[in-house]
């Protein structure tokens, strides 16, 4: 592999490592709203069952309500909606962000090991790079290479030449 293939492909793993942060950022959001969530339903529960809330509509517009109750409708998937109670709702909340948590863990854990595939990249290209030996001559009977290598063949025709 020459030092352009090795650019290359430690640039394609900068940019799975950059996708893998975007997602982490995702995750991080939607632990928010699963925060904020979980401090609206502990303020329902806390309430006595009949006060006066900001519900929202969506997008940042929210509609002054009264609440008539401490039930919860929860949309379970596949446009099911259920009732709940606040601490019903409260454990799917913590399962949901425990999941989330394990998923920025593992995005995490994945960036940590494409870091290290990029590191080991980079040291074997300067390794090879370093240990390349070229000459910008053609070896003649007056070459003075002083560094012989594995890969010059000047050491050996030097050698011959001794003979």
């Amino acid at each position: 592999m020459n030092e352009q293939e090795y650019f290359m492909q430690i640039n394609m793993m900068g940019q799975e490592a950059q996708r893998l942060e975007q997602q982490i950022q995702v995750i991080d959001q939607q632990i928010m709203e699963l925060n904020a969530v979980r401090e609206s339903l502990q303020a329902i529960s806390a309430s006595d069952g009949n006060a006066e809330i900001l519900a929202s509509l969506g997008k940042g517009i929210f509609v002054k309500a009264d609440l008539k109750d401490k039930e919860v409708f929860v949309n379970v998937g596949k446009d099911v909606i259920l009732k709940k109670s606040p601490e019903e709702t409260l454990k799917v909340i913590e399962h949901e962000t425990t999941r989330m948590i394990e998923g920025k863990d593992m995005f995490i854990s994945k960036i940590q090991e494409v870091q290290e595939q990029m590191q080991s990249m980079m040291e074997e290209m300067q390794n090879r790079s370093g240990a390349e030996h070229s000459h910008e001559h053609s070896c003649g009977d007056d070459c003075e290479c002083e560094e012989p290598c594995e890969d010059c063949a000047c050491e050996h025709d030097h050698e011959e030449k001794k003979k």
